[in-house]
């Protein structure tokens, strides 16, 4: 994996991974010194020695042929304060990324992403699809390196949306050389990486439901088989006890997932020009039937030095994917659901082998053969992204240049959500058809003077000045129809019967100032300040500026010469860096009327929204402190480090009174007229530590290990009026985090009875068995407040051999879903549930994990509490990754100047503590699953040729 990754904080610099550290040599030795370089705002390099800022790197080793789509979803691990949440295995699908906690509540909690200095769009832009991700579009085989920005030191000259941390990539350039040329094939399989909840067979269906109505109507189970058999409890039930079908739903969902990639590049240049260019395509087909993302990319990177004082380049990203998803949540046309509702007493099939489609096109308890559904069904999007930047470079003087930057970004995503008439959603309506279009074009210029000096031997000074601008253009265009002549037309224009047509657009607007000023005394003290005023389009004219600032100061210690005469100690440097960055927020502080109604053919106006003058950016103050050192000429590196990031003027929905006839905006999920308001503050502070050895150098053999964790711990300290937030199964209150839930404590199983009990305090002490009786309280939080990885390089001679481990701890999932599939006989007759519901109460079984399930559940035992809560502790082998490399020897006559062949999985295993979790441990951002598409597990084998 050759995993290489700094995190530099308040001084703390470390490394893990196998390839070469910043060699610190004696002054009276003729060894080079070198200093590794990492990318930090605005295109500026620093070298690690230089930085006061906690920022963590991936080159391009740490993510080279690892098999996802997208380059977010690889820092789980890798990076130091990261933590990373998968909720769906949706190939090409969104990843949440948090660095050093959640910054806000209803604001911005993703970093901003920069691309080769220009900000580009994140995220899931889609509107069919169920999860998309448009940095999937980018290519990660054509990646240079991963710069996470994580303090204030690092991230202020990006002012007003840097609040939730910058993640700046940069992608490969050409080399000056003869042609390089590279060429990486891969395949493999993908499967399910956690098993999930499985559906019941016939005969586990027939005895939770026997039972079921055994306790209901005060008989024996073995009644219930014979009376049903004859039909004594309905002819639905007579099929139920009489059929010989036993259908594996999962079987008809599901297939073998295919992956395969392919990269091509040709790199090289000379002492005026240098080149990169690439071509890439990449499948990756989800287990389940319909599911999948397909991409095809070009890259042209060109740099030219046209004078000694002139020089400019241009990079073009051009890239065309599509998307495949799957419904989530509880639509029946979800598999994951599907498996886990249908009776596996129908047939899937039929003896022709075509999908058994039921009576009057539903199975016998209404829903749709999800199977056919996913074959012939789909939610697509298809995107086109181009992206544009060039930038030309002017030494004025020798200290004195002058750079602009102009970047541009087009994606365009066509959605398109299509039900057959056949059978399905789309059966009751004879077909139905959404067509989509959204276009976003951004553009971001850059003017930057940098100017730099020194006072005497030691004194150095580096001072820029930045101005920046940065729009976004956003279109949408929408129609959906409905009956359609005939299942293979699929085209909007054939369904005759229009339902709607929609359409958007926006633009919004940026504009910001920075001053940078960097001072470093010999190596040994350095400081770095910076202030940036922002001001956005769409705040009140009052409130459109702000002010952002940073300043850092770093003391490295082995500079000094009594430090240097310790041989075993290479590095000693403390840091600290404290300032105040903005956070994105989506409200619209403007009273607006809506025409989008109809009153008797004429246009209908409504309010929408309140006016609010005061609203403002949140804020986010970080403070960073930290050491970082080196033993042994570097081979073993430690790094401690603490943060307190404090967000203030955090946005609430304020309700207001419904007798003032205030409007509630159509997207909003509350009931009451409300106004956002600038109230609440929060604080994520935690720990972060790293270890690194290199156990062994040699020329046949390397042995390399490392490791970093981080803590976490998220807090609420102000709230509106101090008065608690209650929202579904979560809460949020002073002193508590965000995710934080808010349930009813569940306490087994009365062994006696078999009713269900729960704690009548919410914590311990006296039981009920009466739901309303049973006190709420707080129960744990989503996020892992303990998370990290570990990585282990080995080679000998042609043999390489890298895996990274990732785990976390203290975070917990709730199962929302558990009242229908563990529903203790409320839901059974009609919705089978999970093999989790067949560990329930009997005579025979009085400490069973479940009550004694009832037809027609009345107790509220399937209500939410913390019987569905489980744990999300985990330990994961991320990925392992073999290779043996052809020596040149070996390669004479081929033509090649290197060759590779290796064999890797990713999420190859996962250990959970908790044997009640059933989803993906790495869903701990999210208080709930969903019932979302599994994470994937791939074992492929690749290629790399060099020639």
């Amino acid at each position: 994996m050759n995993v290489k990754l700094r995190v530099l904080s308040v001084g703390a610099l470390f490394f893990i991974g196998t390839t070469a550290f910043a060699q610190k040599t004696k002054k009276d030795t003729a060894t080079t010194e070198i200093d590794e370089v990492v990318m930090v705002g605005f295109g500026q390099k620093k070298t690690v020695k230089e930085l006061t800022g906690a920022v963590g790197t991936m080159k391009s080793d740490a993510i080279k042929d690892v098999p996802v789509a997208s380059v977010d979803k690889m820092l789980q691990g890798r990076v130091s304060g990261v933590q990373t949440g998968n909720a769906s295995g949706q190939p090409g699908g969104f990843a949440s990324v948090r660095v050093r906690g959640i910054a806000s509540v209803n604001g911005g909690v993703n970093p901003i992403y920069v691309v080769d200095g220009i900000r580009v769009q994140s995220g899931d832009l889609t509107t069919g699809a169920t999860t998309a991700n448009i940095l999937a579009n980018l290519n990660s085989d054509d990646i240079e390196s991963v710069t996470v920005l994580k303090d204030a030191a690092s991230t202020a000259v990006y002012g007003a949306d840097a609040g939730a941390g910058v993640i700046v990539i940069t992608t490969k350039s050409g080399k000056k050389g003869k042609p390089k040329i590279s060429l990486n094939f891969e395949s493999g399989t993908n499967s399910r990486a956690i098993e999930g909840m499985r559906g019941l067979n016939t005969e586990q269906y027939r005895y939770l439901l026997a039972n079921a109505l055994a306790n209901y109507d005060g008989v024996t189970p073995e009644e219930v088989y014979a009376d049903a058999a004859t039909g004594g409890y309905g002819a639905v039930a007579q099929n139920i006890y009489t059929t010989s079908n036993n259908t594996n739903w999962r079987d008809v969902t599901s297939r073998s997932g295919y992956q395969n990639s392919v990269n091509a590049s040709i790199s090289g240049g000379n002492d005026n020009i240098t080149y990169y260019n690439s071509a890439n395509y990449f499948l990756q087909e989800s287990e389940l039937k319909g599911s999948d993302f397909k991409r095809l990319g070009f890259t042209s990177k060109v740099d030219y030095k046209a004078t000694d004082k002139f020089k400019f380049g241009t990079d073009i990203q051009l890239s065309y994917s599509r998307i495949n998803t799957l419904p989530n949540g509880g639509g029946f046309a979800n598999p994951i659901l599907f498996e886990l509702f249908a009776r596996p007493t129908d047939p899937g099939y039929n003896a022709d082998g075509t999908y058994y489609l039921g009576n009057s096109g539903r199975l016998s308890n209404n829903l749709f053969n999800s199977g056919y559904v996913q074959d012939n069904n789909y939610f697509r999007a298809s995107t086109a992204r181009v992206f544009g930047n060039i930038y030309g470079e002017y030494q004025i003087l020798k200290n004195l240049s002058y750079k602009i930057v102009f970047g541009t970004e087009l994606n365009n995503i066509e959605n398109d959500t299509y039900y057959n008439p056949i059978h399905g959603d789309g059966y009751q309506v004879n077909g139905r058809k959404t067509e989509s279009t959204t276009r976003y074009f951004n553009w971001n210029l850059q003017n930057i003077v940098n100017y730099n000096f020194k006072v005497g031997d030691k004194n150095r000074f580096n001072i820029s000045a930045i101005q920046e601008a940065y729009q976004r253009n956003m279109r949408y265009v929408a129609g959906q129809g409905v009956n359609v002549g005939s299942p293979n037309l699929e085209t909007l224009s054939n369904f005759i019967k229009p339902v709607y047509a929609r359409g958007e657009k926006s633009v919004s607007s940026r504009n910001g100032y920075a001053a940078v000023v960097n001072y470093d005394f010999d190596k040994l003290i350095l400081v770095d300040a910076s202030v940036r005023r922002d001001a956005l389009s769409n705040f009140t004219p009052g409130q459109k500026w702000g002010t952002f600032y940073s300043v850092g100061v770093g003391v490295d210690l082995a500079r000094l010469q009594f430090v240097k005469e310790w041989e075993k100690i290479s590095q000693f440097k403390l840091r600290g860096s404290y300032g105040k960055v903005g956070n994105t927020i989506s409200s619209i502080p403007y009273s607006l009327y809506e025409y989008t109604g109809n009153y008797n053919d004429n246009p209908a106006a409504t309010f929408k929204y309140v006016y609010n003058p005061d609203l403002r950016w949140e804020t986010v103050k970080p403070l960073s402190l930290g050491v970082d050192m080196g033993f042994f000429k570097n081979r073993l590196t430690i790094t401690a480090e603490y943060y307190n990031k404090k967000t203030e003027d955090l946005v609430f929905s304020v309700p207001l009174q419904m007798s003032q006839g205030l409007p509630i905006p159509a997207e909003s999920t509350l009931t009451y007229p409300f106004k956002d308001v600038n109230v609440g503050s929060l604080v994520n502070k935690g720990f972060e530590f790293t270890v690194n050895y290199d156990v062994v150098r040699g020329e046949d053999f390397n042995l390399s290990i490392g490791g970093n964790l981080s803590t976490l711990k998220n807090e609420i300290t102000s709230l509106y009026g101090g008065q608690d937030v209650i929202t579904g199964s979560t809460i949020l209150r002073e002193g508590e985090g965000i995710g934080t839930f808010y349930i009813r404590k569940w306490a087994g199983v009365d062994p006696t009875n078999g009713d269900p009990l729960w704690y009548k305090n919410g914590i311990d002490g006296e039981t009920t068995n009466k739901y309303a009786e049973a006190g709420l309280a707080v129960q744990g939080r989503s996020y892992s407040n303990v998370f990290g990885g570990v990585n282990l390089n080995v080679s000998y001679k042609n043999f390489t051999l890298s895996a990274l481990g990732t785990f976390g701890f203290g975070g917990k999932v709730l199962n929302d879903w558990a009242s229908y599939t563990q529903s203790d006989g409320q839901y059974v007759f009609s919705y089978p549930g999970s093999t989790d519901a067949l560990d329930f109460w009997t005579p025979s079984n009085p400490n069973a994990a479940n009550p004694k399930p009832v037809y027609l559940n009345a107790t509220n035992s399937n209500r939410s509490s913390t019987r569905f809560l489980a744990k999300t502790d985990y330990l994961r082998l991320s990925n392992i990754r073999v290779g043996y490399k052809f020596t040149s020897n070996m390669l004479k006559g081929t033509g090649l100047n290197g060759f590779e062949v290796y064999a890797q999985g990713n999420n190859i295993l996962t250990h959970r503590y908790d044997k009640n979790l059933k989803f993906d441990p790495e869903n701990n951002l999210n208080a709930t699953n969903n019932l979302n598409l599994p994470v994937q597990k791939t074992v492929s084998l690749g290629f790399n040729l060099q020639f």
